[in-house]
């Protein structure tokens, strides 16, 4: 019972009871926000109209009615539909063939082309259904005034029944193997996490050892810490994406020298997030309690778990901010997809920018910091000065002073005995 008494005592002094009502309460609206729907509607996809036909004109209108297709753009060529998923805009490329409506007119079969972006099969499950539902509506209503007909050839009885076919074609993942989406989220995740908990002390660590200020001497000295990070995370997470593939067949068709590009400014940019986030932190334990400020959000929205579809445009804004997920869009573009990497410049630009941001906030911070630390030093009473008598008094040792006195006389240092008598010289 006084065990129970204490650790309730403790409880109720500390910030605990709140933290324990208002963060499920934060987290459900957080997620209620960020995932509005169980399913994704209006997925982006691109057709491509080979006919450019009354008919195939309007099967795109039929095309973009449904509620998980949105039609965003009609092109009459592409040599290469997989460059249209390289920038994570689209999900899927429909191909309508030439001579679309001359072979629905005459009843023979037509093949329309559905290329799906399999590298998170969530995203793409209801275009599929969507797909085979809007072909067999189109079939149904061509077969039944065609059946009342007669004298109808086997072949025109074969594409009056199924007059569009749906021929699927699933890229980057065909057979939904988990090491090329799961597995490999979770090597990312660890990797993150223990960059997280090591990096986040640096500057509390810095502070409870009292080097802080001598630290921001050079406020380049925080900048320089990081190196360490950068050669080890990145170091470990290439030698694991390295294992999966040699070992466990995991897909990844880029250039591992490249990419370790965008890895080295995400470990670089997430140890800056954390000295930024941590700054104030009091010691290294509560500065490593704030890494679920950093962790929880980058990870949710970096779309390793769930499809990036499926969160809103704000969602998507924010996840910005978090180098892990520019991270895991050059791993599904350079790894997953194969994109050539002079396709992600414009993305590599704007991570190196957004990263150099960072660290000159970190070097303002510093800065800062310093100006502040001079402030106090120079309101610090006299009494509380370094070498004065009640601050401690000069180091044991030191010329000038006692031993165990530091820096003042205690009462058992005092000499015994009367004073020695003063002689003076006598006077004529």
């Amino acid at each position: 019972m006084k065990s129970l008494l204490d650790e309730w005592n403790y409880l109720v002094k500390s910030k605990y009871p709140i933290i324990a009502i208002m963060f499920p309460l934060v987290a459900v609206l957080a997620y209620t926000l960020l995932l509005p729907s169980s399913q994704i509607n209006e997925s982006r996809v691109v057709v491509v109209d080979q006919d450019n036909t009354a008919y195939s004109r309007q099967l795109i209108q039929k095309i973009d009615s449904s509620q998980y297709i949105h039609v965003d753009q009609v092109v009459s060529y592409a040599e290469h539909p997989e460059e249209y998923f390289y920038h994570e805009q689209y999900l899927a490329v429909i191909s309508l063939p030439k001579g679309l409506e001359d072979n629905h007119n005459r009843a023979v079969p037509n093949r329309l082309g559905l290329i799906l972006d399999n590298t998170n099969s969530q995203a793409v499950t209801f275009i599929r259904t969507a797909m085979q539902e809007i072909t067999a509506t189109e079939n149904m209503q061509l077969s039944i005034p065609a059946l009342a007909r007669t004298g109808m050839s086997s072949t025109q009885a074969q594409g009056t029944l199924s007059n569009l076919a749906v021929e699927v074609r699933a890229l980057f993942n065909p057979t939904s193997n988990y090491q090329n989406t799961t597995i490999l989220t979770f090597v990312c995740m660890f990797s993150f996490m223990m960059l997280n908990i090591n990096s986040l002390p640096i500057v509390a660590r810095l502070r409870v050892s009292h080097r802080l200020a001598s630290e921001l001497q050079n406020p380049f000295n925080l900048l320089f810490r990081i190196i360490p990070y950068l050669l080890f995370s990145t170091a470990g997470l290439i030698f694991a994406m390295g294992v999966l593939k040699l070992f466990d067949d995991t897909r990844f068709v880029g250039s591992p020298f490249l990419f370790m590009i965008p890895v080295m400014l995400y470990v670089f940019g997430s140890v800056c997030i954390n000295i930024l986030v941590a700054w104030g932190a009091a010691h290294p334990g509560i500065a490593a309690s704030r890494m679920i400020f950093i962790f929880m959000p980058a990870f949710v929205l970096s779309g390793g778990t769930m499809a990036r579809a499926l969160f809103p445009p704000l969602a998507l804004q924010i996840s910005d901010f978090f180098p892990f997920v520019w991270m895991f869009k050059f791993l599904r573009s350079l790894g997953l997809r194969g994109a050539p990497f002079r396709e992600m410049l414009p993305e590599l630009g704007s991570m190196m920018l957004y990263t150099s941001v960072l660290a000159m906030l970190v070097i303002a911070r510093g800065l800062w910091e310093k100006q502040k630390l001079a402030k106090q030093a120079a309101a610090a009473p006299v009494g509380n000065l370094p070498g004065l008598p009640g601050a401690g008094g000069p180091p044991s040792g030191a010329p000038g002073s006692l031993p165990g006195a530091s820096g003042s006389l205690g009462p058992n240092m005092l000499p015994s005995g009367p004073p020695a008598p003063t002689h003076e010289p006598s006077r004529s």
